[in-house]
């Protein structure tokens, strides 16, 4: 039995099914993890001014191209609705209008990132040589970014068909080329000459390209479900647009929220002093190896929910979610089992500086309370998205990070000045709270009539 026929097929089971969307996207996210550690590994040889550049420049396009590429969020849950109601027609031209909107994204929104790199950095940092390779970096690795919103928009229309090989195999052509190509040019191998961090934009911005390529090429010269036409992607009609952009806006400020938070947030821990930020780094370097499981089963989730919500079958939508809540718990909550009882032995992996291992490791070991609320706030979040509703999921994101988790981590840094174990007691507090919101949301039952 192929990929594709054994989701499609009915004599397979539930778990069978899910299994065939989640392991792929768990993979997925493997390949960009393992990517991100080659490339901090590699950078973090080079001088503090590269090092500097390169991980402002990467944060703030990734975290863009998040934002816009939410986009992708509201075509899953199109796409899933219509291939579920076997109607292909309608899922094409809905894959049709979010590609022609995120390539319009992408060309916007790369142009004005070359074209503001400079200024940006000069805004963010006062050292010239780090504005200067900054800058370089930005405008090298925008040429990519041309074809990163398209890409990972593209990727959600395919899990949206039922998928998710295609994207994992475009993940693994990326990353293996990024790698190879950050070890080549960045130390000079191989007959290149040593380009630090403008080899390190090189990798990145040609990797991004290669990745699209592949999903470009499945989308437009595949034999999938969906199959687009270059002529038909401009073509816009106005109530699908109108669908896309009203699903999309939700996810794309709760990814704002989400990313903000993170950020604001970090750099108050800063302020506990080095020891007590390099300990958090190393803490949450680990924690986020546990989201994998979390987000294959969100996709799994997601794109269940609305192939079934598609073909009218309210009963099986729910028990695929219950099923997908009841794995990633599992799998998560082993991984919160690890945390809780070999955390200073998983923090040395990442680093031989024993003040930061010893408290690094009693953070996680308070970390391990998260995993079975984030398992859960994870996947319902993408069973709701799957149905339609991304209101719901923004408005919890925007009640935990501004009622829990920013206020609480300012009065306990600036106020009460507590140690770094607190911040992340306040942490484990948000994701239980994101979680019982998350049950409550989806138990009202407000998913069951939305319509898409």
């Amino acid at each position: 039995m192929t990929y594709q026929s054994s989701l499609n097929d009915p004599t397979a089971s539930l778990n069978q099914q899910i299994m065939v969307l989640a392991g792929p996207a768990i993979l997925e996210m493997l390949m960009h993890t393992l990517v991100w550690t080659a490339d901090t590994a590699m950078v973090g040889r080079l001088t503090p001014a590269d090092i500097a550049a390169v991980n402002l420049g990467a944060h703030m396009m990734f975290t863009i191209a998040a934002i816009f590429g939410a986009l992708g969020t509201g075509a899953t849950a199109m796409v899933a609705r219509a291939i579920g109601a076997d109607n292909s027609e309608k899922a094409t031209h809905t894959a049709s209008q979010a590609m022609g909107l995120s390539i319009i994204l992408g060309l916007v929104i790369a142009t004005v990132g070359m074209l503001m790199a400079q200024p940006i950095f000069e805004k963010l940092v006062d050292d010239p040589l780090v504005i200067d390779k900054g800058s370089e970096y930005m405008r090298i690795v925008y040429i990519g970014a041309y074809f990163l919103i398209p890409q990972m928009v593209g990727n959600a229309i395919i899990r949206g068909s039922g998928n998710t090989f295609i994207p994992l195999l475009s993940a693994v052509v990326a990353n293996v080329f990024n790698i190879v190509a950050d070890y080549v040019l960045i130390f000079g191998k191989l007959g290149f000459p040593a380009m630090g961090s403008r080899g390190a934009a090189i990798a990145t911005g040609t990797a991004q390209i290669l990745g699209a390529c592949v999903t470009f090429y499945y989308l437009f010269r595949g034999s999938g479900t969906i199959r687009l036409s270059f002529r038909k992607l401009f073509f816009f009609e106005s109530t699908s647009v109108k669908n896309l952009v009203k699903l999309s806006i939700p996810a794309g400020l709760e990814v704002t929220m989400n990313e903000g938070s993170r950020l604001v947030s970090s750099f108050w821990i800063a302020q506990l002093g080095t020891v007590s930020y390099a300990a958090h780094s190393l803490a949450v370097a680990g924690e986020s190896v546990s989201f994998m499981p979390g987000y294959g089963f969100a996709v799994a989730a997601a794109t269940l929910m609305g192939q079934r919500l598609g073909a009218g079958k309210l009963k099986a939508a729910d028990e695929s979610v219950r099923r997908c809540v009841l794995f990633a718990v599992i799998l998560m909550g082993s991984v919160g089992v690890l945390f809780f009882f070999m955390p200073h032995r998983i923090m040395g992996l990442l680093s031989t500086s024993t003040d930061a291992v010893e408290l690094a490791g009693r953070s996680i070991r308070i970390g391990a309370f998260e995993q079975i609320p984030i398992a859960i706030a994870m996947v319902i979040s993408g069973a709701l998205k799957g149905a339609g509703d991304t209101q719901g999921p923004f408005r919890i994101s925007l009640v935990t990070n501004l009622c829990i988790r920013l206020p609480l981590i300012y009065l306990a840094v600036f106020v009460f000045q507590l140690p770094l174990t607190v911040v992340w007691i306040i942490s484990v507090t948000q994701y239980v709270v994101e979680a019982l919101l998350m049950t409550r949301r989806y138990r009202k039952g407000h998913w069951k009539t939305i319509k898409v």
